[in-house]
């Protein structure tokens, strides 16, 4: 029920948003606290799926200011695509890093990876790698278009990098609050 909920508000969300009618809300967030929230939220079903979690949250505020939400949704369809496509790799791992004015979010998995030239494309409404990558897992294609999106409304960029081994890796960077820079 939470994962057809979830596709629902996706795809809500994504008529909200070629609409120009999302609504954000802003808030001074402590990256290093907030995703530790998200994580606690999902440790169940990464754990159902087989995937062993690593995590490297910096001590200290790594503040940025951003919607809350979108951030969550955004995170939560990273965590979604490692458990349909990567489970079988065994391990996600989730770092929080600086870089320059910015703070960087990466989600790494050890599945089958995504091919260079797929990298951009898995961001257009509607793409889905083919079958030999995706198998028997259902999607529409919205869920990283949207992540995109709400990344982006954010001052942010939603990037797929190769993985430092095999695997995919979603990097995520959003500007650090004007307040505290990393």
């Amino acid at each position: 029920s939470q994962r057809l909920t979830r596709l629902v508000n996706n795809v809500l969300d994504f008529s909200r948003l070629e609409q120009g009618r999302k609504n954000y809300h802003p808030t001074r967030l402590d990256l290093g606290e907030t995703l530790t929230e998200i994580l606690e939220g999902q440790t169940g079903r990464m754990q159902e799926a087989g995937l062993d979690v690593v995590t490297a949250l910096p001590p200290g505020a790594a503040a940025a200011r951003l919607d809350r939400d979108a951030l969550e949704q955004a995170v939560l369809n990273l965590i979604d695509n490692a458990i349909k496509y990567a489970a079988t790799g065994g391990r996600l791992t989730i770092k929080l890093e600086p870089r320059g004015a910015a703070w960087c979010v990466s989600v790494e998995d050890q599945g089958p990876g995504i091919p260079a030239a797929q990298r951009e494309k898995i961001f257009q409404q509607f793409h889905r790698l083919d079958d030999t990558l995706t198998g028997p897992s259902a999607g529409f294609g919205l869920g990283l278009s949207i992540a995109r999106r709400l990344i982006d409304d954010q001052g942010g960029t939603l990037a797929c990098e190769a993985a430092s081994g095999r695997g995919a890796r979603f990097v995520i960077t959003l500007p650090a609050a004007p307040e505290e820079r990393p």
